[in-house]
């Protein structure tokens, strides 16, 4: 069996180091925020909705509701939460104690509002 030369080991050491790199960098990919950008209030038929609290990757609470259409099909749209409207509407879920269960009742408090 031949003996690695001096080179040859420190290549060997190099490319073990850089795979590890890449390895332990792949692992650690931070999440992304689902919301680039957000309206400030919505009129309309929610039919859900989905509240992400901040998480590595993104430094902000996102609201996004699914609006029904009249064709029946769906949009998602992401409301931003510093506005009025979307203040009350965390304070609803809060209240409720996040129950995903009882989200209707955030809704209808939301369309007696309008």
């Amino acid at each position: 069996m031949a003996f690695l030369t001096q080179k040859s080991c420190a290549f060997l050491l190099v490319v073990v180091a850089a795979v590890y790199i890449q390895l332990y960098q792949a692992h650690d990919i931070p999440a992304r925020c689902y919301c680039p950008e957000t309206i400030p209030f919505i009129r309309g038929n929610i039919s859900d909705f989905q509240v992400y609290e901040k998480r590595p990757g993104c430094d902000k609470t996102e609201l996004i509701f699914t609006m029904s259409k009249a064709d029946n099909s769906t949009e998602k749209i992401c409301m931003n939460t510093g506005k009025k409207q979307a203040k009350a509407f965390l304070i609803c879920w809060d209240r409720i104690n996040k129950n995903e269960t009882r989200k209707r009742e955030c809704i209808d408090r939301m369309k007696r509002a309008e």
